[in-house]
């Protein structure tokens, strides 16, 4: 279905792949699959403010598909099979919460960035998570920030891997500095040179405004 939504049904506790297609002359950033796209587990038991989170982040430009899960069963499993770009998590859910949910997220994955998503976190409670390692938090009854946050994560992670690229290349030029082939070691250096002017670029670009 071209320029529309597409998802497959679930039944309770099933995962809910919901694919949002590239907006024309929308800017796309962020960790992406193999078609492009940011993948993003949402762990949530409403499914209105799962699909609120969607069409937020869809008017926002963002090309992602997602995963909705509503158990620490299912979770678990998609954070294997899905292997997400970002996490979304409500904080509380019946039988489960956003709390250990960030715990096994830390456990398997834990470059993962994770936002929480809720309509009753305190500021004490909010502070501990990101102490734990969550990266921020979005209160649900303040939705229009949501973007805003899930883009800067995503940006922060190609930097990471950007910045990993980095290290490679200046690996390979001392190397090749090692073994007397100068010319080729300018050239990686020349390479880096390159990488981290954009990596600087892309961090100012990315850095939040006053």
């Amino acid at each position: 279905m071209s320029g529309e939504q597409q998802r497959n049904e679930r039944g309770p506790g099933q995962p809910e792949a919901i694919t949002v297609p590239k907006q024309a002359n929308a800017e796309t950033r962020g960790g992406a699959d193999s078609a492009g796209r940011a993948r993003i587990l949402i762990l949530e038991d409403e499914a209105w403010d799962a699909s609120l989170a969607q069409r937020l982040l869809a008017d926002a430009g963002l090309n992602f598909v997602a995963v909705v899960v509503d158990t620490k069963a299912s979770f678990i499993e998609q954070m294997d099979a899905f292997r997400p770009d970002i996490i979304l998590s409500d904080y509380h859910l019946p039988g489960f919460s956003g709390q250990e949910a960030l715990k096994i997220a830390q456990e398997l994955y834990p470059d993962t960035p994770f936002i929480i998503w809720s309509g009753v976190l305190g500021d004490e409670a909010a502070v501990e998570l990101i102490k734990q390692g969550a990266t921020d938090y979005v209160l649900k009854d303040r939705p229009a920030r949501l973007p805003s946050v899930i883009l800067r994560a995503l940006a922060e992670v190609e930097q990471r891997a950007e910045l990993a690229n980095l290290e490679d290349q200046l690996l390979q030029a001392q190397r090749l500095a090692s073994l007397g082939q100068l010319a080729a070691a300018e050239e990686a250096m020349t390479r880096i040179r390159q990488l981290l002017t954009a990596a600087r670029g892309e961090a100012r670009a990315t850095e939040p405004r006053s």
